[in-house]
């Protein structure tokens, strides 16, 4: 299945209307919404920019959709990754693309949309937030303080495609997105209108991170850099790839030390891509070429580690290699990170995604980096509703600590504030002249960590210098000296061994069905495209008939019936599951996620919002349009007209009409062409009834008009109460 955009219109309605009725956007709870501190002050720079939490997306799964994003705000990021972008915008992700049992693994790694749509998500995004700033999440947020976001443009993969008018344009149009704002504005009507007078932010985002591909050549990935910085005016992170740390220094950490024996590494992986020494040189030489141009060069650590791909997990992959991500890549990457920090020789921006959790969250974010960012864990059971935990975690180390911003917490955590003060006043630029402050600042680091930052600025404002560049290069300096004390123990941490990431989620001997499944909601959570969601349903249990029109029919065409005993219709629990089609890609995490045997997309009710894709599908769903229900049904597409005021009903199918009362579903009567003039699809039995139907499917149909088109509740496609 292909994904589908949402409608900006509807996205708003549905966030303002979904607050209102059930304390809730997109599915996430308010309770499980992130509100900010006003005791403590997480925010960090990225590139100039102030960010109130150094917390976010990694560019992924969940970063390519308006809705997601929206909801990685809610829970807290404010530093958001949208998903990579590609020339090659028709891709063919095999499918399931999507693993996570325990450890991660993954073969999808670019965009699914086309890039102009992709361009007009990234702008929803940040208008949607917008007006939740603007209006408090709708009146829930008791303050607006907390709300500066930033966001991270992603692209690759090689510089033929980058340089091409279709993602040039693409990171253009984000740097200046008025044309893509004054498009949104102009949809809004109604009720809506007042959110088209708010002003919004440009530049969307003005930094880059570059994702090198696996076997991207070394001259490749400095030529993109130099292209985005001297060219295209934008900072520029460099994603680099695992393999840096060497295929023998991968092995040992990855399966002598940590027991991953069941993952295959390939040498030949590692030696086609950048290598170490090539990597450092590329982030020396670049950071010359950024200054001339007013810019900045930094890395982000790291890509997924490519390992052999294993065809009981991915079985339609054509390409040799799948991309392991979670708990062992944290440790492959943190040690990267620290080994590339120490050899560099000078202090430079540095990101991270790597198996982020919310046990590790806080020492990451104590090495200095900006912003820490995660993917797999937003996997799991609970999904973005994980997040609010990271900062509360990260809290909890503020405090301590004894400091409430998250620079004193990087320069106090692991005790190196004194070291760091003095390592900053000896390589800062004109930092020497702030030497005779040193003794007074370091009695500050060790007595009140909280007031060095504030200490560091005043020194640099005496002093003729940028305070607030002077506290970064600290806090880079600080994070560097932490990174020697968290990064080695790591690898002997049992829980990122494989002994602890080895049992897959909780299963029962129980088999998925369409309804009344153990309503765990895990799905919901696991799901990365936010495609699943629940309503509620008024339990029934009918019994029902199987009618099978004979061929002989009487006057005008008006049909007799065989009647037997049917199967029945039963809904037990009000609490049920369906799938909006156009945000599911058949991924397949929700099958790994739900105890019960069975795939939630595969079996839960499908829903279609355009009749267009209902018509060019072949599987099994249902769609609205005005007072008409179109189903397909075990195959079998039907047509239900409902006049629910005069409480009657039509179903046609196959060139047959059953007349119905459409409270009780009482066949009132029927019709159906003579058989030289039934479609060829009638041909043949179905279901063991020739030109018949088990009046089940009736219930069924009769289920989802009411409980999902005419919900109560806001759902993806259903927007008004």
């Amino acid at each position: 299945m292909e994904l589908q955009p949402l409608p900006f219109p509807d996205l708003l309605l549905r966030m303002r209307r979904e607050v209102e009725s059930s304390g809730s956007i997109f599915d996430l709870p308010a309770r499980k919404w992130h509100v900010p501190d006003g005791e403590l002050d997480y925010s960090a720079l990225h590139f100039a920019r102030r960010a109130s939490t150094p917390v976010g997306p990694a560019a992924g799964p969940h970063t390519q959709l308006a809705q997601n994003i929206v909801l990685s705000w809610l829970a807290g990021s404010r530093i958001i990754e949208i998903k990579t972008v590609q020339v090659n915008d028709r891709l063919e992700i095999p499918r399931p693309c999507i693993h996570v049992p325990n450890i991660g693994y993954n073969v999808e790694w670019s965009q699914e949309l086309r890039v102009g749509e992709s361009l007009m998500e990234y702008a929803k995004a940040a208008y949607l937030i917008e007006i939740l700033k603007e209006t408090r999440g709708f009146g829930v947020f008791p303050s607006a303080s907390g709300f500066d976001t930033v966001f991270d443009i992603s692209v690759g993969y090689d510089l033929e495609g980058i340089r091409t008018e279709k993602v040039t344009g693409f990171i253009r149009a984000l740097k200046e997105p008025r044309e893509a704002f004054d498009e949104l504005r102009g949809q809004l009507t109604g009720d809506l209108s007042p959110y088209a007078d708010l002003d919004l932010p440009e530049p969307i985002s003005d930094t880059v991170t570059l994702s090198t591909f696996h076997g991207c050549p070394a001259d490749q990935i400095e030529g993109i850099c130099r292209y985005l910085l001297e060219q295209v005016g934008v900072h520029t992170i460099i994603k680099l790839n695992p393999t840096l740390l060497g295929f023998e220094r991968v092995r040992e950490i990855l399966i002598d030390r940590l027991g991953y024996e069941q993952v295959r590494l390939r040498p030949d992986a590692f030696e086609v891509d950048l290598q170490y020494d090539e990597g450092l040189e590329i982030l020396r030489r670049l950071r010359s070429v950024a200054e001339d141009v007013g810019s900045i060069v930094g890395a982000k650590f790291t890509n997924t580690l490519v390992v052999e791909n294993d065809l009981e997990i991915f079985p339609t992959q054509r390409d040799p290699y799948m991309y392991l991500s979670g708990p062992p890549l944290h440790v492959i990457a943190m040690n990267l990170m620290q080994r590339f920090r120490e050899d560099l020789g000078f202090e430079f921006p540095v990101s991270f995604s790597a198996g982020i959790d919310v046990k590790n969250f806080p020492a990451a974010v104590a090495c200095g980096m900006v912003p820490v960012t995660t993917c797999t864990d937003l996997l799991r059971q609970g999904g973005f509703g994980r997040l609010p935990g990271y900062l509360r975690a990260l809290a909890r180390e503020m405090e301590k600590s004894g400091v409430t911003t998250r620079e004193a917490y990087v320069l106090a955590a692991c005790g190196h504030g004194i070291e760091a003060v003095g390592e900053t006043l000896g390589s800062f630029p004109g930092g020497s002249a702030l030497l005779p402050a040193g003794a007074r600042l370091k009695e500050i680091a060790a007595k009140a960590p909280d007031d060095l930052p504030a200490a560091l600025r005043g020194e640099a404002a005496g002093g003729g210098l940028d305070g607030d560049a002077l506290v970064l290069h600290a806090t880079r300096v600080a994070g560097r000296l932490n990174g020697r004390d968290i990064v080695p123990p790591l690898v002997g941490d049992l829980r990122y061994h494989a002994a602890s990431n080895s049992k897959s989620p909780r299963g029962i001997d129980s088999v998925l069905g369409l309804y009344d499944c153990i309503n765990c909601d895990l799905c919901i959570w696991a799901c990365p495209n936010d495609a699943i969601f629940a309503y509620e349903v008024e339990p029934v249990e009918a019994a029902t008939e199987t009618l099978r029109i004979t061929e002989e029919g009487g006057p005008e065409g008006s049909a007799e019936f065989e009647r037997s005993a049917g199967r029945g219709f039963v809904v037990a629990e009000s609490h049920q599951l369906a799938v909006f089609e156009g945000a599911c890609n058949d991924c397949s995490n929700c099958e790994v996620y739900c105890p019960e045997s069975g795939a939630p997309f595969k079996v839960k009710e499908l829903l279609f919002r355009e009749l267009d894709g209902f018509q060019a599908s072949d599987v099994d769903g249902f769609c609205r349009t005005g007072d008409t229900l179109h189903a397909r049904l075990a195959g079998r597409e039907y047509v239900l007209l409902i006049d629910a005021g005069s409480d009657r009903a039509a179903v046609s199918w196959d060139g047959c009409t059953l007349d119905l009362a459409w409270d009780s579903l009482e066949v009132l009567g029927g019709r159906s062409k003579p058989r030289d003039q039934e479609p060829a699809t009638a041909a043949g039995d179905h279901n063991g009834t020739r030109r018949g139907i088990d009046t089940a499917e009736l219930w069924r149909m009769k289920t989802v008009w009411d409980s999902i088109f005419h919900s109560p509740t806001p759902n993806p496609i259903r927007l008004w109460p």
